[in-house]
């Protein structure tokens, strides 16, 4: 439960980190992305002292363990949006849209425009 439990602190955290795009903001966003990626590719050597005969394999308490990862995981993402960085609009991706024709050409005074 560690990961879900510390959620509000992170949303503290990010609210209190501010909306700019600056260092401070963007560092704070990346320990938020980086920190539960590490613990989702740990989590069997996370639950390894834990799991005994009497426990079993933990499936439950693993798939709780992930889902608060991915929930901060989720955060972070939607600070990234709030900060304007996530390319989710359409004027975003302008560059791979191919340039129209032209429907028809003027001529003035002998200058093709």
């Amino acid at each position: 439960m560690g990961p879900a439990k510390s959620l509000p602190m992170n949303m503290f955290m990010m609210y209190m980190a501010g909306g700019g795009v600056s260092i401070f903001p963007i560092m704070m966003v990346g320990m938020m992305l980086f920190r539960p990626l590490k613990a989702l590719f740990s989590v069997n050597s996370t639950f390894k002292p834990l799991e005994s005969p009497a426990t079993g394999a933990m499936i439950i308490h693993k798939l709780i363990f992930c889902l608060g990862n991915l929930g901060a995981i989720g955060l972070a993402i939607y600070k990234v949006h709030t900060m304007g960085l996530l390319p989710n609009t359409p004027s975003d991706w302008l560059e791979f849209i191919p340039q129209p024709g032209r429907a028809q050409y003027s001529i003035i005074d002998e200058v093709f425009i």
